[in-house]
This record gives C-alpha cells, structure tokens and sequence, in this order.
C-alpha cells in the first residue's frame, strides 16, 4: 500500500503554531485536522481564531490542512448548506490557487441526533469544491447512504472507524468497499501501536493502494488530555519506519 497521508487530529488553541508549522514542514506526509462544530468553532471563539491564523500561516508553508465537520454542522452539510464560518475558511486558497485546506471530513457516523442525508444536496457541494477531498465514515450502517452518493457520481473517499470516533481498535480492519472509492483508517491508533497496524492494514489492500491513517485520542498527552505535539511526532515517525521499511 501507499500512505498518503498520516493525519494528527484534534489539535486546539493551546498548541503553539510555529509547533504546528514546524511539524507539517518537517514530514511533508503529515496532516493536521481541526474538529469543527458551532459550541467550540463559531466565529470569535478562540480556536476558530487560532486555526484562521494557522491557515493564513499555511498559505505561505506547505503544510497539509484538513477540517473534520461535527454535529450540527455536520447535519447543514447533509442538508445542503454550509454554514459560513466554515464555507469562508474553505474558500481560502495558497497563491497557486489550491484551497489552504485539502480534505474535509464530515462526520457522519457517531453522535445521538439524526438526520437527513440530501444526496443531490450532498453532491452539489462537493461539485463546488473540486480541488477539496470529501471524506466520509463508513459503518455497515452508512452504506446505504454512500452508495447513493456514489451513484449521484459524487468523488469522494471514505475513512473506516468502527469505533465511530472513539478511539476503540477495530477486531479487523476491513478492505475496501467501493472500487471506485478510495478507503483511509482509523480507531485507536497510537504512537505504540502505529507500526503493528500498519501490518495488518496493509494485509487486507490491494497492492500500491492509496491510503492514509487518522489518528486523535491516544496523541494527548495523558496528564492534560490535549494534543500533544511530541506524541503525534512520534506518531509520524513510527508511520514512516513503516514506510521505509516496505518501500
């Protein structure tokens, strides 16, 4: 398989954005996701701040951004409408004109509320926004929605976590579901364990198949249960081991 991407999710106002800079700059593989949804991210709060500093930062470092749309933002989206704080920050593009954030995922899976998913909808936006990667959870229980995106010829990618967000290691990691769609990874991956996992999700792909992992809880540090840059450091490097070691 191929490792596209090594995400590092989740961190927040509290980590130093020359930290952040530094990390995206020193492995060009790594990703960095901010979790947006309206009771932390709304426009003034101070980690929407920090993050618009961090992507005006970034237009001018190559570092790759992502944003991962939660709860009631989640639902605007599968309604057809996104909100503005978020729609501006999509917007925003580097001066070769690629947006500042490349991939978007919207969390579809996980939470108590439900909702409609406005396929049509759902694809038009994406078709808005072509040079941005959607992502989508797969469960068994959201097929039925995906499949119908990908019958509205919708490009989009999936990531599978079972756990739906909470950090839980999958009995098996599944191959993939939709040729057409490529599949990323996460649950429960770690700075210890990222290596062993590697293994095995590799076993279950096709060769020279293009993936990414994802990662968020097990990156805080266990005192303060925030991002810990050293941990996802460690994350990033134990990834690429891997990488090198099954060039």
């Amino acid at each position: 398989m191929n490792l596209e991407y090594i995400t590092c999710s989740d961190m927040r106002e509290h980590n130093s954005i020359d930290d952040i800079i530094d990390l995206g700059k020193t492995y060009p593989m790594a990703e960095f996701a901010i979790q947006a949804h309206p009771s932390k991210f709304s426009a003034y709060m101070p980690r929407y701040v920090w993050f618009d500093t961090l992507m005006h930062a970034a237009r001018v470092n190559d570092i790759n951004l992502a944003m991962h749309v939660n709860s009631e933002w989640r639902t605007e989206i599968c309604h057809g409408n996104i909100p503005f704080e978020i729609k501006r920050m999509w917007d925003l593009c580097r001066d070769n004109g690629k947006p500042v954030i490349g991939r978007v995922q919207v969390n579809i899976n996980g939470g108590r509320d439900r909702f409609s998913f406005c396929v049509a909808k759902v694809a038009d936006i994406i078709r808005a926004y072509p040079d941005i990667e959607f992502i989508f959870q797969y469960t068994p229980r959201q097929r039925t929605r995906l499949k119908k995106l990908d019958q509205a010829c919708a490009a989009f990618s999936m990531l599978f976590d079972a756990s739906g967000g909470r950090g839980i290691s999958p009995r098996a990691w599944r191959a993939p579901v939709m040729d057409n769609h490529k599949m990323g990874y996460s649950g429960g991956l770690s700075p210890e364990n990222v290596y062993e996992n590697l293994d095995k999700i590799n076993l279950v792909l096709p060769a020279n198949y293009n993936t990414w992992i994802d990662a968020e809880g097990k990156l805080k540090a266990p005192e303060t249960k925030q991002f810990d840059v050293a941990r996802a450091e460690k994350y990033i490097q134990n990834a690429l081991r891997w990488v090198q070691r099954n060039k």
